[in-house]
């Protein structure tokens, strides 16, 4: 039957307006360029693990002692950092990072290949390396030196589609002991409101017993005007329920989250805040749980210095046990 309201006429052109304005736009990276974008990915859920992600970046950055860290921009694409930390943990000492940024721009915000990399005196190192095939196919490598040693390896593989993401995740796959892990993430998009997902986790060890374990976990997320709240179930016994708040042009961000584990009799719930003090280059950063640990983070950017300075706090009620940390980011 012929259309004669003209609907999908209408949206197949305001899709196709919004990809040419994308790409007509100036890019905010220098030295860049735009990539060819055939889908409009402004309804996609994103990724599986990102469902909680608003609630977690709530977590205050804590830190003990001091911390001294220096980023150098050498060019439009490329950085260093040096970082030194003095505390009685297992973080102190100095710490060396580069970062390169690509040439290819698939968004404002998102510009490929990625390659991050940090190391240590003490033969410590992480490297993650991020590319942008096309517009639907998106891989991501981790990984892991410990005391100059292999620790271990991630290669993920994200495809894109209009209204779903799925994911597969290989580690540590090692074909001579028969061990690794392998995941497999659905993420899609039901209605302008809804999303729901499920994941498929796969663990081969000898040193499981009957050699390997499958789990399975479903994970549900609505979305309101200025808030959304996510599900996450496993069989397993494994309860996530989390919410975010936060009203258009507010300061002010709240996460609450509760977790439950039947296998281990463990249940706590977390309250998070995130408050930014736009005339006063500050923000401020608290948590607070059922576990009796209380977290806060002030950071206060010295403008117009690049200067970044830092007071974090951390206090255990039921462990009695006190950190303070303050820090300077120079960059």
């Amino acid at each position: 039957m012929a259309n004669v309201s003209g609907d999908a006429t209408s949206n197949d052109t305001n899709k196709s307006s919004k990809i040419d304005e994308q790409q007509l736009s100036q890019p905010s990276f220098p030295n860049t360029r735009w990539m060819n974008i055939t889908t409009d990915f402004s309804r996609n859920p994103g990724i599986f693990d990102d469902v909680f992600k608003k609630i977690k970046d709530l977590m205050p950055p804590t830190f003990e002692g001091a911390k001294l860290s220096v980023t150098k921009m050498l060019s439009s694409h490329f950085q260093v950092s040096h970082s030194m930390t003095l505390s009685n943990g297992s973080n102190s000492g100095y710490k060396f990072g580069a970062n390169y940024l690509g040439t290819q721009l698939y968004s404002q915000s998102e510009v490929f290949p990625v390659i991050l990399g940090d190391m240590d005196p003490n033969g410590n190192a992480n490297a993650q390396i991020i590319h942008q095939w096309n517009d639907k196919i998106r891989t991501r490598l981790l990984a892991q030196v410990q005391s100059f040693k292999m620790a271990g390896y991630q290669l993920s593989m994200d495809y894109r589609t209009q209204f779903t993401t799925t994911t597969l995740t290989l580690a540590n796959i090692d074909l001579m002991s028969n061990s690794g892990i392998a995941v497999l993430q659905h993420l899609t998009r039901v209605t302008k409101n809804l999303d729901i997902g499920a994941e498929f986790l796969y663990q081969a060890s000898p040193m499981i017993p009957g050699k390997h374990i499958g789990i399975t976990s479903f994970v549900t997320r609505y979305r309101g005007l200025d808030w959304f709240t996510a599900v996450k179930l496993s069989p397993a016994g494994v309860f996530n329920l989390g919410y975010f708040h936060q009203k258009v042009n507010s300061p002010l961000q709240l996460g609450v989250e509760f977790e439950t584990s039947l296998a281990v009799k463990e249940t706590s719930a977390t309250f998070s805040y995130q408050y930014d003090l736009i005339k006063a280059n500050t923000t401020f950063r608290g948590m607070v749980d059922t576990n009796g640990l209380v977290t806060a983070v002030i950071e206060k950017r010295l403008t117009p210095l690049p200067f970044t300075f830092m007071l974090s706090s951390s206090l255990n009620h039921a462990k009695a046990a006190y950190r303070f940390g303050i820090g300077l980011l120079i960059g």
